[in-house]
């Protein structure tokens, strides 16, 4: 069917998902346009669409090619020919009409010279593709005729001999079709084709979807958080739902610098000296790729395109992602029963302990405490239970007191990460009475890490207890009283 002039597009089956072409792929093409600028967009005045570069990351993990429909002009030709954003275009395909044997052989030149193939449409057959092996290689076929064109010749030893070809076939028309590898190539092959009926070839590939999950992560924008929680939420791809909560993830972690990022927009600058500014999170935005920083130097350098436009959106994020319902959706697939997926868990486990929600602690207990849980996700519950910080002793105490071993090595762990008072003393006390080896050394290197005066006078009371150089409570003593800075003496 033909439609617009004469436009029309075939397509490999898909699943279309309305929601993702509406709201996640112009998010992604913002994304694609903010990293790398307006050069790799093209708007097409023929088809009356906008059509964006594939990104080169896409390329080498995907193995694909070909440019994005990013945006069409409705009732154009390429909205009549129902070309969606969000489809990639790998191949143009261009119809040459075979009226006599100059239109053959011109349509045969222009076929071939481009890359060395093509497909030839003989009546009542099958369209035959003719591939040559070098430029300038005979297709050893000869025509006649005017109106009907026939097969006069066909040349022994070239690749028209080796197809189903006769004298006297009927041709009806040659097909030229175009691979897409990059934005020159679809600007050259529509030149190349401006007068000739003309075909797209679409695919709706995962790959991209992926990337444009992947690339609302990057871009630190508080519009990505509904559509990436709602593509968690429903999307029945395993592929897609890793990479929206990856994004999530991501995102929770730009949020948490907020603080550090509305000092450099109240200054309204790129650049700070870095003794004005807390080491720990200029530390997670270089790790994260927004930011260098030199403390020879004292500068603290917000890195282009990222970092300098994320200063003008952190704020919004830091809301949008602070409203609750993120807390509440991770803290439904912290749940072994409800979320089977081990790399999901870990990723809601790692944004409640960045958000810090006291709501969520009886369900991170819950989390430490299933001896069906993997030892790494109850570890992680265990992490974000020490993140949230002083809220959670009480829950961490009544776990350990109740618990499995594991349990009381995970939740000994988390109350050293959080070394209030009331965890130390806890933890003392426990030392003081435990009898099993394993949990010994646990308790040891929690009260370490606390390390003010009144731990180390009870690891000093521990290393007296045990006089005998050779038992790995004493070794491990002797370790960390080594291992300690001379102020913690």
């Amino acid at each position: 069917m033909t439609k617009g002039i004469s436009m029309l597009k075939t397509f490999a089956p898909r699943n279309p998902n309305a929601y993702f072409r509406r709201l996640i792929l112009p998010l992604y093409f913002l994304a694609l346009v903010f990293a790398f600028g307006c050069d790799n967009r093209y708007d097409d005045e023929r088809m009356q669409m906008e059509v964006q570069q594939l990104d080169s990351d896409l390329e080498n993990r995907w193995s694909t090619s070909g440019v994005v429909v990013l945006a069409t002009t409705p009732n154009g030709p390429a909205d009549k020919a129902d070309l969606e954003v969000g489809e990639l275009i790998s191949y143009v395909i261009a119809e040459y009409p075979i009226r006599n044997a100059g239109d053959f052989n011109s349509a045969m030149k222009k076929a071939i010279d481009e890359d060395n193939n093509l497909v030839l449409h003989i009546k009542d057959k099958p369209p035959l593709r003719i591939a040559v092996r070098r430029l300038g290689d005979k297709v050893g076929l000869k025509v006649e005729g005017s109106g009907t064109v026939r097969v006069e010749e066909i040349e022994p030893g070239t690749p028209a001999a080796n197809l189903d070809i006769e004298v006297g076939d009927v041709i009806e028309k040659v097909v030229d079709e175009r691979k897409i590898y990059s934005l020159a190539d679809y600007k050259k092959t529509l030149g190349d084709f401006s007068k000739l009926q003309v075909t797209f070839r679409t695919s709706e590939l995962i790959g991209v979807k992926i990337a444009a999950v992947t690339a609302l992560g990057e871009l630190g924008d508080m519009r990505a958080v509904e559509p990436l929680m709602d593509i968690f939420t429903n999307s029945s791809e395993l592929s897609l739902r890793k990479a929206a909560v990856s994004s999530l993830e991501r995102l929770v972690e730009l949020s948490a610098l907020n603080e550090l990022f509305q000092q450099f927009q109240a200054a309204d600058v790129n650049q700070l000296p870095a003794d004005s500014l807390q080491i720990q999170p200029l530390e997670s935005a270089a790790i994260l790729g927004l930011l260098t920083f030199d403390l020879a130097e004292n500068t603290a350098t917000l890195k282009a395109p990222f970092g300098t436009q994320f200063r003008h959106r952190a704020e919004a994020l830091h809301q949008k992602i602070n409203e609750g319902q993120l807390v509440e959706l991770a803290q439904r697939f912290i749940q072994l029963e409800v979320e089977p997926e081990q790399e999901i868990r870990r990723a809601c486990l790692s944004m409640l302990g960045v958000l810090k929600p006291t709501s969520a602690i009886d369900a991170l207990v819950a989390v430490l405490k299933n001896s069906a849980e993997v030892p790494g996700i109850r570890f992680q519950a265990g992490l974000a239970l020490s993140q949230i910080g002083e809220p959670a002793v009480d829950a961490l105490i009544t776990a350990f007191e109740g618990a499995d071993p594991s349990t009381k090595d995970i939740a000994v762990s988390a109350l050293g990460g959080i070394g209030s008072t009331k965890a130390r003393n806890l933890l003392i006390h426990a030392l003081e009475s435990a009898a099993e080896p394993a949990i010994q050394l646990t308790l040891v290197d929690a009260i370490a890490k606390i390390g003010d005066a009144r731990s180390m006078e009870a690891l000093e009371r521990q290393r007296a207890r045990f006089q005998e150089d050779d038992t790995g409570i004493r070794i491990f003593l002797d370790e960390v009283f080594k291992n300690l800075q001379p102020e913690s003496m």
